[in-house]
């Protein structure tokens, strides 16, 4: 038996104390003495025949109490783990020993998450329908006309109506308290986000002051020669006229209800480098038939304005749920009395890194690389990753215990459901290679914990707007461990141990 005293600390680890047998520890030694005469040459002796004391001798008790401490922490960790009914979130640290008198060994725990809800279903946050305009579903059926124009390069100087290819330069002219304004941003925004946005400063200095804003700036851009295309009022009428090859130079105003730029002169240097003519078909049926040609039944004008407009509805629906979604999960956040280790960021940061070094790779480089060339350290992207990371944490953790309070669960039926009409989506050419994609118990996994994510999005949704659903089926409720996507991956429960400076450095333990 052991002798076990917790102390549970404020940062969600406990210190455990545990004192052990003293024959343990001889045991030990005498195990960790003979691996150690096993790797050196002692004289007058053949490896690993040498007797303890000679051993002890050669190389110091220390070396041999280092070792079989090293030897067996880990067994004592797990033992005492048991009968402490610690619940470790993942692998703990050796912090010290000591083998004057009794035995002992002092390990840190990190603990699993706590998450305190409070009256989460008392949350309300202010919704507001989306609903898609006229004039929304108008510039769609324009895309649609757009697609199935007739276009053809024309000689003649632009005209409203026209397609233009465009070099386009410009900067918004800021006066010198409207500099030091936008500066005073500048500098807000990095210590927000670390990073600072990138200006061309050779074209900023072509225009006139350093300081000044770029708003446009490309190569061989497309442009439509029509006011409500306009990316600022004016625009196409300074185009009319002008013949491929041209030079522009003009300049125009920002709208007073411009949210950055009230009323703010932009500067333009722009190049014609072609001009189009444009012939759109007509908005009727023969274009909606043309439209829908490959449908079984070719839809009439009407019926394509309805199918555009319930489409366009349906999708800002479901951007206007998620982005509803996130602020009352914020909400939930807000008031919980959330508890969590340390280890549970520092996973998380990891993650992230990882993901940095994987969306590099895409591009032929490394998480090195880009150290090397922004001249940063990997403590220095840590930190900056940190915020993120707790931001992490603290959401999913609200979120996995939102769907145990709930008793909401993914069950095989609905899961099975949403495989066939995944394959259903997939060509025929595909579907063999999808089926056998999806056959896979991790993607099957994968699917159901973004199917879980989704419901308790879903669930939260309908919290905050006072719609007071029922629970699910607590006899079917997702289990303690059921994680939710973006959650952080606890460590592995067989970890392996690394014990080796126990008295000046902390080693991994198996949870």
């Amino acid at each position: 038996m052991l002798n076990i005293q917790t102390e549970h600390r404020d940062d969600h680890t406990a210190r455990m104390v545990v004192e052990f047998d003293t024959q343990k520890l001889e045991k030990a030694k005498q195990t960790a003495a003979q691996r150690i005469s096993k790797k050196i040459n002692i004289p007058g002796f053949r490896k690993g025949k040498a007797p303890y004391r000679v051993i002890a001798k050669y190389v110091g008790e220390e070396a041999i109490v280092e070792d079989a401490v090293e030897i067996i922490s880990n067994d004592i960790y797990r033992e005492a783990l048991d009968e402490s009914q610690l619940d470790p979130y993942g692998p703990g640290a050796l912090e010290a020993y000591d083998v004057e008198a009794t035995p002992t060994l002092t390990f840190t725990v990190p603990l699993q998450p706590t998450v305190d809800l409070k009256e989460y279903r008392d949350v309300r946050v202010d919704y507001t329908a989306p609903e898609i305009t006229d004039e929304q579903v108008e510039q769609v059926m324009k895309q649609l006309q757009m697609q199935h124009a007739v276009i053809e390069e024309s000689s003649r100087p632009a005209a409203l109506g026209d397609r233009v290819t465009l070099d386009v330069h410009s900067v918004i002219e800021l006066e010198d308290d409207d500099e030091a304004e936008h500066e005073h941003d500048e500098e807000g925004e990095a210590e927000d986000d670390g990073e600072h946005e990138e200006h061309d400063h050779d074209h900023d200095h072509e225009h006139g002051h350093e300081d000044d804003v770029s708003f446009i700036h490309g190569h061989d851009q497309w442009f439509m020669l029509e006011a409500d295309e306009d990316p600022i009022p004016g625009f196409s009428e300074a185009i009319v006229g002008a013949n491929a090859g041209d030079s522009l130079a003009f300049e125009l105003t920002l709208p007073e209800d411009d949210e950055q730029y009230p009323g703010k002169k932009v500067k333009f240097d722009v190049a014609v480098k072609k001009i189009e003519n444009v012939t759109r078909p007509a908005l009727n049926d023969d274009l909606a038939a043309r439209v829908t040609a490959d449908e079984e039944t070719p839809l009439t004008l009407l019926e394509l304005r309805v199918r555009v407009r319930e489409n366009m509805q349906r999708d800002l629906e479901k951007q206007t749920n998620e982005e509803y979604g996130n602020r009352a999960l914020d909400a939930m956040v807000e008031q919980a009395d959330i508890k969590y280790p340390e280890a549970m960021v520092a996973d998380q940061v990891q993650q992230l890194l990882q993901r940095l070094d994987d969306n590099l790779r895409q591009n032929r480089l490394t998480l090195n690389d880009y150290l090397q060339i922004y001249r940063r350290s990997i403590n220095d992207l840590a930190a900056e990753y940190r915020p993120t990371a707790e931001n992490i944490v603290r959401r999913s953790l609200v979120m996995r215990e939102v769907g145990r309070a709930e008793n909401l669960v993914v069950s095989d039926e609905a899961l099975h459901k949403q495989l066939d009409e995944m394959l259903d989506a997939v060509g025929e050419e595909e579907k063999a290679q999808a089926r056998e994609l999806l056959a896979n118990d991790m993607m099957r996994d994968s699917v159901r914990e973004n199917m879980m994510r989704d419901s308790i999005m879903e669930r939260i949704v309908a919290i905050a707007r006072g719609e007071e659903p029922e629970m699910g089926n607590a006899e079917t409720a997702p289990a303690a461990s059921t994680e939710v996507t973006e959650e952080p991956a606890s460590s592995d429960e067989e970890a392996s141990t690394e014990v080796s400076d126990a008295a000046s450095q902390s080693s991994e333990l198996e949870a």
